[in-house]
């Protein structure tokens, strides 16, 4: 393979964007269960967004409902296998539906 094949090649490996799916996810728990003042549950919930980078998740929106007890967080990741990695610790604390979406709309058409 000449130079200027093997530059090329390296060009084109640099542009290359690892492909990733939009999750939305919801975490949901009862009154009795809430941990909006339990410290260390707390701690578990900022620790998992903190460190979801680790694991090649972006979290886009982090959005609760207090009055629902409702959390609803919209991530970017390579895999349902890193969203996984990066969230499991918050399960523990209620329940927790997390499914992979489409950006856009089926309305656009």
């Amino acid at each position: 393979m000449s130079k200027k094949n093997t530059k090329k090649k390296s060009a084109r490996q640099a542009n290359t964007k690892t492909a990733t799916t939009i999750f939305h996810c919801e975490h949901r728990h009862a009154p009795s269960r809430c941990f909006a003042n339990d410290k260390e549950k707390k701690q578990t919930w900022i620790q998992a967004v903190k460190n979801a980078g680790d694991y090649q998740v972006t979290v886009r929106d982090f959005l609760i409902s207090p009055l629902e007890h409702r959390i609803f967080l919209v991530l970017e990741s390579p895999n349902f296998d890193a969203v996984e990695k990066a969230f499991g610790s918050v399960k523990q604390l209620g329940d927790m539906v997390i499914t992979p979406v489409l950006e856009g709309s089926f309305l656009d058409n």
